[in-house]
């Protein structure tokens, strides 16, 4: 007698594909891959030349150019007019306005990175590499009804660069900003400084306010504190 195949199905003769066994779970789809960072020099944020003069401060600076004014009138022993007044008050409002943009603009450009050369730079000002960025510098403001506004100011022996990491509007940077500048700190030399009473730098917080290490500044950077939010570093 020939034995045939298990269950009785002759050689030869295809099995019910019901009984065939169900096949292996798809793989779970592999994490994409990490985009890739920008080439050339990349502009980091978009500094907009009014982002200073949002909300509460405009408002402040225009009432305190009224009063201004209402002094100007009364010294000068001219009547009072408030249509005069309005028009002299929004001019000089402008002009201040104006004045500090200018002077803001100039010592803190927009800032530039180039992570193919390992440089960055401010405005049209001469690069300097990376590696050259020794500090690290968070300054902040408060804004309107709680609000707060983070600085990351980077200085080496001969430059300097801010970043506003949160604005006035409580907007922060953009993804492609946020990851070059996470790079691009990466590669610095940033160090919290040290004295020579404190060789340690134990209490370097402390010694020197607003100072952050790299690790820090790159927290800074990817994850900005909020209002009310602690910061790494002390006043």
């Amino acid at each position: 007698m020939r034995l045939g195949p298990p269950g009785g199905a002759s050689v030869g003769e295809v099995s019910d594909p019901d009984d065939a066994p169900a096949p292996p779970d798809d793989p779970a789809p592999a994490d994409p891959a990490p985009t890739e960072l920008p080439h050339g020099w990349v502009r980091i944020g978009e500094r907009r030349w009014w982002s200073t003069w949002v909300g509460a401060t405009t408002a402040f600076a225009f009432l305190a150019a009224i009063q201004a004014v209402q002094f100007f009138f009364r010294i000068a022993e001219i009547g009072f007019r408030w249509d005069l007044a309005l028009l002299v008050a929004v001019g000089v409002t402008v002009g201040i306005f104006a004045l500090i943009t200018v002077i803001r603009n100039a010592r803190a450009p927009q800032p530039w990175i180039d992570l193919d050369s390992g440089q960055l730079r401010a405005g049209t000002r001469r690069p300097i590499p990376l590696v050259q960025v020794d500090r690290a510098v968070l300054t902040t403001a408060p804004v309107g009804t709680g609000g707060r506004v983070l600085v990351l100011r980077l200085t080496a022996e001969e430059a300097r660069v801010e970043f506003i990491l949160r604005d006035r509007q409580d907007a922060t940077l953009d993804p492609i900003s946020t990851a070059v500048l996470a790079e691009a700190l990466r590669r610095t030399s940033v160090a919290m400084p040290t004295s020579i009473h404190d060789p340690s730098g134990r209490f370097a917080r402390y010694n020197f306010p607003g100072h952050v290490g790299r690790d820090d500044a790159v927290a800074l950077v990817e994850h900005p504190p909020a209002a009310g939010d602690p910061l790494p570093a002390a006043w």
